[in-house]
This record gives structure tokens, sequence and C-alpha cells, in this order.
């Protein structure tokens, strides 16, 4: 009873722990900007994450099809190469704290999305956790945001993934029928491993040729230091490559809405590790901060268990899968 339970909180304790990582990810990058251009650290993170990704995806079934899919590719045009890109070129315009600031947009613009496509319901524990995590970014973002290229184009790629998180879970609603259908075709489904290898795969594919221009033109350079070398690093090994599978696998099995919430401590905790970092410390903003993970608490303390779906059933079925569990690709 008890494993069942834990079991089924799964996906937020994955969701959590992608968030935390994925909150200490603006100032490392800052860091590899001061020698790196925003293509070669773009590209370069997913290349390294790649190299620890792919050797595992590639073992498992149907990755090679989940490659293929066309809405991998989707996934990877939104939530690596536009979300990734905006906001390393807006980390060149403006600053790591304030980039983190900047996501105080997202957990409202994933609830309005996963409301618009999806058609989800907001129960009311999410609405409180909602607006208690809006209001503790909003004091945030008074606190320090601004409003200048750098934010734009952070807000433009926060919206990118907001619909990359939606579309995560387009598909994965079932009636009776469908979810046993799902579960006949189990040789089919994708795991999040895979999901996530492929649509970064994508990604990095889709960034490329961003790569490609910045050399031709001589604005492209390569990380250099410990403080490039190491952070981009870090970046491909410790941040990218597990929040992407643990994010996917969240994601993917949680409302929209309730993912958003748990964003919205993207802000909180960047600004503890801009404190860590030595940035001094603004009252408002622990404060604000301190509000938002209140509402995130209660987004995930109260949350719905939620049972754990096949792992990658918001991919469209393949119709040539054979029931053989063991058939690969």
């Amino acid at each position: 009873m008890i494993k069942t339970a834990l079991h089924r909180r799964l996906p937020l304790v994955a969701v959590g722990i992608a968030v935390l990582l994925w909150s200490t990810s603006f100032g490392i990058s800052s860091e590899v900007l001061k020698t790196a251009s925003p293509a070669a650290l773009s590209v370069g993170r997913f290349a390294i994450g790649l190299i620890v990704l792919v050797p595992l995806a590639a073992r498992r079934p149907l990755f090679a099809r989940t490659v293929r899919d066309p809405r991998t590719i989707l996934l990877g045009f939104l939530g690596v190469a536009i979300y990734y890109s905006l906001t390393n070129v807006g980390l060149e315009f403006t600053t790591p704290g304030t980039a983190a600031l900047s996501n105080a947009a997202l957990p409202a613009l994933t609830a309005l999305l996963g409301l618009l496509i999806l058609k989800e319901h907001l129960a009311p524990r999410t609405i409180v956790g909602l607006v208690l995590a809006t209001a503790g970014v909003v004091i945030v973002a008074g606190a320090g945001l601004t409003l200048d290229i750098g934010v734009m184009l952070c807000l433009i790629g926060l919206a990118s993934y907001a619909l990359y998180t939606v579309l995560l879970r387009k598909g994965v609603h079932a009636g009776p029928r469908q979810r046993a259908a799902v579960g006949r075709q189990m040789a089919g489904v994708v795991d999040p491993l895979v999901l996530a290898t492929a649509t970064a795969v994508w990604g990095t594919a889709i960034m490329l040729p961003w790569l490609v221009v910045e050399m031709a033109v001589g604005a492209a350079s390569l990380p250099s230091g410990w403080g490039g070398l190491g952070g981009l690093l870090i970046l491909g090994v410790v941040i990218t490559a597990p929040t992407l599978v643990l994010f996917n696998y969240g994601a993917e099995r949680l409302p929209a809405a309730a993912t958003g919430v748990l964003t919205a401590a993207i802000p909180a905790f960047g600004y503890l590790f801009a404190l860590l970092l030595g940035e001094p410390f603004d009252a408002i903003t622990a404060l604000g901060g301190a509000v938002a993970l209140v509402g995130v608490a209660i987004a995930s303390v109260t949350a719905p268990s939620t049972d754990s779906s096949p792992a990658g059933s918001g991919l469209p079925p393949h119709e040539d899968v054979a029931a053989s569990p063991f058939e690969r690709d």
C-alpha cells in the first residue's frame, strides 16, 4: 500500500527534481557565456547530454521510430530549440537573476494553454496553488524584473516551453476503451528516456544551422577555463540530461496546470542559488519566493495521486507495432 502511494507520487517528485535542477541553469549558463557564444552553449550542452542519453535510449524499444515521429520533431522544436536558444540569447542582454525571474510567466501560460488545448478542468486546490504561486512570482518580478530585449526573448521562449508541456499531455486523456486499447499496445509504448532523448536529438539538429551561421560570420566562440568548460559539462551531464527525462516523465502524467504550478518554484530556487553565488539579499524578493513555494507545496501535497500511465502514452500509437513485448524497432 505504501509503495503504491509512493509510486503514484513519482510524477510530482520527478517534476520537482527537474525544477530544482532547472533553476540552477541560469547562473551556470551565464558563467559559460562569458567565454562561449550562445549557439555554442546551446548546441554544446545538448550534444554532451546526448552523449549520456543516446547509449541508454538506443537499447530500449522504439527509439528509432520515436525519432522519426513528426510529433517528436515538434516537441524538439518547441521544448529544446526555441526555448533554450532564446533563453541563452536573452542572457546576453539581461542578468541571470532577471532571466530566472521571467519564469514567473510559465505557470500561468501552462495553465492557460492546458485549459484552451486540453480542456482541462482545474481542481480547487490547483487553483489555490496557482493563485499563490502566481502572486509569489509577481512579487518577485516586481522586486527585480525589468522589461528589456533579454526578458522579451526569455518570455517568447517560455511561451514555447509552455506549449511543449501541454503537448506532452495531449493524447494522454482517454476513456476506458482507449485506455484498454493502450494497454493492449504496451509493446508500442515509448518510455520517458526514449521520448526525451529523441526530442533532444531533434532540438539539437534544429539548432545546428544557428551554430553554422555563427561560425560563418565569425561570432562563434567555444567555452574556455574552468567556468566555461566546467559549466558546460555540468549543464550537459548534471542538468540537461536528467531534467529532460524527469520533466517528460512527470509532465506527461500530471495535469498541465499542476506541472505549471510546480515550475513556479524556479524563480524562488533560482534566487536562492543566486544568494549562494553572492547576490545581495532582498527582502521583497525573498517574500515573493516564499509565497510561490507555499503555492507549489499546496499543489504538490494536495494534488490527487496519479496512476503511472504507460510511459510515452501521449505518443500516437504505431500501427505497425507487433504484439510481442520484445519487439524493438
